[in-house]
């Protein structure tokens, strides 16, 4: 079920969709658009989740890349505003990509950040 979960995520075919970065083929790290990701926030609908990089592809600015991709697709698919949460309490790259600090929650017993991304037509 996770596999063919996975693969509809990647067909683009339902939510969460999952973007990949690729290196010579191979995948060095991915990103998902998320419905709901946090419970304790039902009004909050569309989320950037799971970015990862594997680590010798870090400092290359793979993370942004995805983040600024998972943005844009967001807007492609009308969303006006995208949520994630973070255990970088201050934002880290999400603060120097625009991202927005809302408030800070618990999160399966560790304290997040919740951010925000205006996304308009030029985000």
């Amino acid at each position: 079920m996770l596999h063919r979960s996975l693969t509809q995520s990647l067909a683009g075919e339902s939510f969460p969709y999952t973007y990949l970065a690729l290196m010579d083929g191979q995948p060095i790290g991915s990103a998902q658009l998320k419905l709901r990701e946090m419970k304790e926030f039902p009004a909050l609908t569309h989320w950037l989740g799971s970015v990862y990089v594997a680590e010798s592809a870090r400092g290359a600015g793979v993370a942004q890349a995805l983040v600024s991709h998972v943005a844009a697709e967001a807007r492609h698919h009308g969303v006006e505003k995208l949520y994630l949460q973070t255990e970088d309490l201050f934002g880290g790259l999400y603060s120097r990509c625009g991202w927005v600090a809302l408030t800070q929650a618990k999160s399966h017993g560790r304290e997040v950040l919740i951010m925000e991304r205006r996304l308009g037509p030029h985000s």
